[in-house]
């Protein structure tokens, strides 16, 4: 076997050819990186000029201008095989000293175990205790089995196989998902699909939501950047609140509603009326007046916006052979039109129409008790249109000289004087 330095063209045909493929280990996102000033490279093993493992990584100067080569969701290796996975670890301790490094971090794309919906360990899906062994035992230290966003990437996710027709899918949603979903599309709300002429508008509405939930966001050159050199591999959902739909809509609804009104009336004439009629007729009258005020609601909403106006933006991810959301945000005034769920809708429809395996909602937090979880509902959301709860094996590092024992000693020692930052599974979608 033979440890290399690989192309661009090399790596991208290796990636996309792996199980375990990631929109992360992409030449891609290393345009990206190389583009913000970290150095890029592309490293793996062949034999007899077949390439039986790779990874990206992205590096940069962090402390006494030496170098922590990270690789994102790398590597991309078949973790069964130890002899390859020790000697790519080999070739990479030297290769790393000998370009100004002193740690190497990885956080893989494998899955530890598959839990239920319910986050409950399954007995048929037991955890892979052989990798996690072999990591450490080829010197690797583990960051921990986290419950939250300690570090890099997320360790918990909510996946959804598309193994049944659209359909049946979504039939398997939560009854208050499905109520959402009709209530999104029964409002004038409308998902379309943006383009790099959006990326203002989408920085706005996750700003918005980061600012009233406190927690970081990208200002729109980020976005800007991640378009120019990932766009193939983006697709961003914009929430678009039509004015003449919305009017439309709330003059259906309540011409329904004043009809089913009439109805019930008609039968309380013809029957004895007794509590359950008299509780449906209350009910109705109830209903019209609500409908009433959102129908004056829409004419006002249309004199002000006669082109409509956009409330919620999703940003999704092609991941392999899943359909990964990466990040959402919305406007506070618009949540009860619901759109988050309309552009979830969109992005399962769109994963379905592309041929894709699975839906990966990505980011949840590891507990999964509602009592004073403040991410619960996040998890809560996800778990509407069902699927499966997906463990990461987590995020590793490796030090390569004795100057990644001093920097994670100085950095324990900054930390006791930390206090925790705040965390949010939604600043992730």
């Amino acid at each position: 076997m033979e440890f290399v330095e690989l192309t661009r063209e090399e790596f991208r045909k290796f990636a996309c050819s792996q199980p375990e493929e990631s929109f992360m280990q992409s030449p891609e996102l290393g345009d990206l990186r190389a583009a913000e000033g970290f150095d890029v490279y592309y490293l793996g093993v062949k034999e007899e000029g077949r390439l039986l493992c790779a990874s990206l990584f992205c590096a940069n100067r962090v402390f006494l201008g030496r170098k922590i080569f990270y690789a994102p969701r790398g590597y991309l290796i078949d973790w069964k095989n130890a002899t390859l996975t020790a000697f790519f670890t080999a070739g990479l301790r030297s290769f790393v000293r000998s370009h100004g490094g002193f740690k190497i971090v990885l956080d893989p794309n494998h899955v530890y175990r598959i839990r239920g919906k319910d986050g409950s360990i399954l007995e048929n899906e037991p955890a892979d205790e052989k990798t996690f062994l072999l990591l450490q035992s080829l010197g690797y230290s583990h960051f921990g089995f986290n419950l939250y966003l300690e570090a890099r990437q997320v360790r918990w996710a909510y996946r959804m196989e598309l193994d049944q027709p659209y359909e049946e899918k979504k039939n398997q949603f939560s009854k208050s998902t499905r109520k959402n979903l009709e209530k999104a599309y029964s409002r004038g709300l409308r998902v379309r699909t943006g383009t790099a002429a959006d990326l203002d508008i989408m920085e706005h509405l996750f700003k918005d939501t980061a600012t009233r939930k406190d927690f970081e966001y990208h200002e729109t050159s980020y976005y800007t950047r991640m378009y120019k050199y990932m766009r193939d591999l983006m697709t961003i959902y914009i929430a678009h609140l039509d004015a003449d739909a919305y009017v439309s809509c709330a003059a259906e609804n309540l011409r329904l509603e004043q009809q089913n009104n009439q109805m019930v009336a008609a039968e309380m004439q013809r029957d004895k009326v007794g509590k359950h009629l008299l509780h449906k007729k209350e009910i109705s009258d109830q209903r019209i007046l609500k409908l009433q005020e959102d129908l004056e609601n829409a004419r006002r909403f249309q004199k002000e916006n006669p082109e409509g106006k956009d409330v919620a933006a999703l940003l999704s991810m092609r991941n392999g052979s899943e359909y990964l959301t990466l990040t959402s945000g919305s406007l506070e005034d618009y949540r009860s039109f619901t759109p988050k769920y309309a552009m979830y809708d969109a992005h399962i429809r769109d994963a379905y129409r592309n041929g894709y395996k699975a839906c990966n909602f990505y980011g949840i937090s590891g507990n999964f008790q509602e009592a004073g979880n403040p991410f619960y509902g996040v998890y809560e959301f996800k778990r509407g249109f069902g699927g499966s709860v997906i463990e990461y094996i987590g995020e590793f590092d490796l030090n390569v000289s004795f100057i990644g024992t001093l920097y994670d000693s100085l950095r324990r020692q900054r930390d006791r004087f930390r206090s925790s930052q705040k965390q949010d599974p939604d600043a992730l979608n």
